[in-house]
């Protein structure tokens, strides 16, 4: 995030230019649609600053339901240092928090990568405010409000049940995608961006 040269970006009611660069960068999280995880291990990857304990990184972790993913051993390439010779070094193994991840991730599936990435924004986020930006619409189904973009400008934006009552962009979206609304459970701190893409 950079000084904005024009506008506002309110959230929560706070004009985010009223707060410094670095508090605001410490208070705001951006999970990616394509997360990366960096070589090292999950704790490096989970705790870089080495900030919380390990019971705290492993609440974490509890709480996103991912344990099972550190269950299976990885191997980490390991010189010995007491050896001069043999510069090939030993592989050793790594379950839980010490779980070695390749660069960018490669030791787990695509599916696995993400779960690392989520958490559980329903339960353990309802009481914080999440921006959303998707193209996928069940993503976004049960958030407090939707903004619909196209070509750049606001065609939309309102309760998904207020935008499913009208016949507008989003409604459209919907029936094209054939989703329900039996899938709307409105979090009114969850914001979601929908981009309408050109054919």
């Amino acid at each position: 995030m950079v000084e904005p040269a024009a506008g506002k970006i309110i959230i929560d009611g706070i004009d985010i230019a009223t707060i410094g660069l670095h508090d605001l960068r410490s208070r705001i999280s951006i999970i990616p649609q394509d997360p990366s995880l960096f070589y090292g291990s999950i704790r490096n990857n989970l705790d870089p600053l080495d900030e919380y304990t390990d019971d705290e990184v492993w609440a974490a972790i509890r709480t996103a339901h991912i344990e099972g993913l550190l269950e299976k051993p990885t191997e980490k390439y390991v010189e010995d240092p007491d050896d001069d010779k043999d510069k090939m070094g030993i592989w050793v193994e790594g379950v839980g928090l010490n779980k070695w991840v390749m660069y960018g991730g490669s030791k787990f599936s695509v599916g696995e990568q993400q779960l690392l990435s989520l958490c559980l924004l329903r339960k353990e986020f309802k009481d914080c405010t999440i921006l959303t930006i998707a193209h996928r619409l069940n993503t976004v189904m049960d958030c407090g409000r939707i903004l619909v973009m196209d070509q750049g400008t606001v065609a939309e934006f309102d309760t998904p049940k207020n935008l499913l009552a009208r016949d507008g962009p989003f409604t459209q979206l919907v029936a094209s995608m054939k989703l329900n609304e039996g899938e709307l459970a409105s979090n009114e701190r969850h914001v979601a961006i929908v981009h309408i893409l050109a054919n």
